[in-house]
């Protein structure tokens, strides 16, 4: 298992970890459900992070968590993202020797056209969930990722 975790809480992505490995040791396999869960309940403990400290900190409701997670298990390659981290497999043409990228996930951030129209149709009444702030698309006005740890299912 490879993650590749941006947050000013390093412990979080010690805690994905861990939550992968407990929830794929109970289902005795890997799945896109084991990872998934592994996700929410890392997110639960952020959003706990988030809840303690906010009486002293408010500003941490701001913060997020992008995370890229890559699983290898039975010759199968797993792969989740939240936030806009980019996963790209290289895969090298033996006639050409030349190495051709291949994105494997989809970002989340505000500056795609479809990321923005998803998020006005998930927030039908909300005019101001995605802003053109500085020539810059922003969730809310504050940040241009659209799925984070702290946002899964509440942007």
């Amino acid at each position: 298992m490879v993650i590749s975790y941006d947050s000013v809480f390093y412990a979080e992505g010690q805690m994905l970890f861990i939550n992968h490995a407990g929830f794929t040791s109970e289902q005795k396999s890997m799945s896109t459900e084991v990872i998934k869960k592994a996700f929410q309940a890392t997110e639960e403990g952020f959003v706990s992070i988030v809840t303690e400290q906010w009486p002293v900190m408010p500003q941490i409701a701001a913060v997020g968590s992008c995370c890229l997670v890559g699983v290898i298990c039975n010759g199968t390659l797993y792969i989740a993202n939240v936030g806009d981290s980019r996963a790209v497999l290289g895969r090298l043409v033996k006639a050409t020797g030349e190495v051709l990228a291949i994105q494997l996930s989809a970002e989340h951030n505000a500056s795609i056209e479809s990321v923005r129209q998803e998020l006005h149709s998930l927030h039908p009444d909300d005019s101001q969930i995605v802003v053109l702030r500085h020539n810059v698309w922003r969730v809310k006005g504050l940040i241009q990722v659209s799925l984070t740890l702290i946002s899964i299912g509440r942007v």
